[in-house]
């Protein structure tokens, strides 16, 4: 899972340096926030599938209570975050997202090739 994470984190990386000569540092600071959002969703999910490794669940409704905790606990940060990102600190959306998408494929790339518990 360090792989995959550290694998993120280079990608968001590479794609804001690539944004910010391309494009300038407004917009790289922006999918620099979207990129750290993928990377806190992704770190809620690597942290609470640690939990789940060694607080056994033992039976199915307690485990599914955990999964439907998990989904919505990172589905209203994400939320949370983006809204923050666009409309407190006024970046641009499109950047945000973009920055948010890179991250987000990165993880899904990176774990699907590992293929580890």
């Amino acid at each position: 899972m360090f792989f995959s994470y550290a694998l993120q984190g280079a990608m968001v990386a590479a794609a804001v340096i690539l944004l910010l000569l391309w494009q300038g540092a407004d917009l790289a600071s922006a999918a620099l926030y979207g990129g750290s959002v993928a990377l806190a969703n992704s770190g809620l999910l690597v942290w609470r599938w640690r939990r789940g490794r060694y607080d056994y669940h033992c039976d199915g409704e307690r485990h599914l209570r955990q999964f439907h905790r998990s989904s919505l606990e990172r589905f209203f940060v994400v939320g949370f975050a983006l809204a923050v990102g666009m409309y407190g600190l006024k970046l641009d959306p499109l950047a945000i997202l973009l920055g948010f998408i890179v991250g987000q494929v990165a993880w899904i790339l990176s774990a699907a090739t590992l293929k580890t518990d």
